[in-house]
């Protein structure tokens, strides 16, 4: 004669709703925003289509290559409050102008800082200029980053 039968489910029930509160412990809760799901910056990047010749149109591409091979930083494809933007231009005078406006992202009172910067030499070490380019925009951004 069996008393209670569901005495010996009791522990496969107990261990059940366990595995239930764990896997919801687990799941993340609450909505959050696009420039909150990853530590990484977001960066928006536009450039200026106006080429003088198909050497600046190169050298463009080249910095654009350089950006998007970077992992410091996330690449968003439109500009967004919580992302980083930066305006690139390529120009050739007497010589090799990379213009580079920096954007940072709107801070709790809604400002937006502005940073404006130029790598510029000879038409002999233009394949020189995209790489530092990229590193000065690195490090303007990493310094940013670690000031906030």
């Amino acid at each position: 004669m069996q008393k209670f039968p569901m005495l010996r489910m009791r522990p496969i029930m107990l261990s059940l709703i366990v595995m239930v509160l764990l896997a919801l412990a687990w799941l993340p809760t609450g909505e959050y925003l696009p420039g909150e799901r990853t530590e990484k910056p977001q960066l928006y990047v536009s450039y200026q289509e106006q080429h003088e010749s198909q050497f600046t149109a190169d050298v463009q591409f080249d910095v654009q290559q350089r950006i998007e091979s970077r992992h410091e930083w996330l690449l968003v494809d439109e500009p967004a409050d919580y992302a980083w933007t930066v305006e690139i231009s390529v120009a050739e005078q007497e010589q090799v102008v990379l213009n580079g406006q920096l954007l940072t992202p709107k801070n709790a009172e809604g400002v937006v800082e502005q940073q404006k910067f130029r790598i510029q030499g000879p038409k002999e070490v233009a394949g020189a200029l995209p790489e530092r380019f990229v590193k000065v925009l690195v490090d303007l951004i990493e310094k940013a980053e670690s000031v906030e």
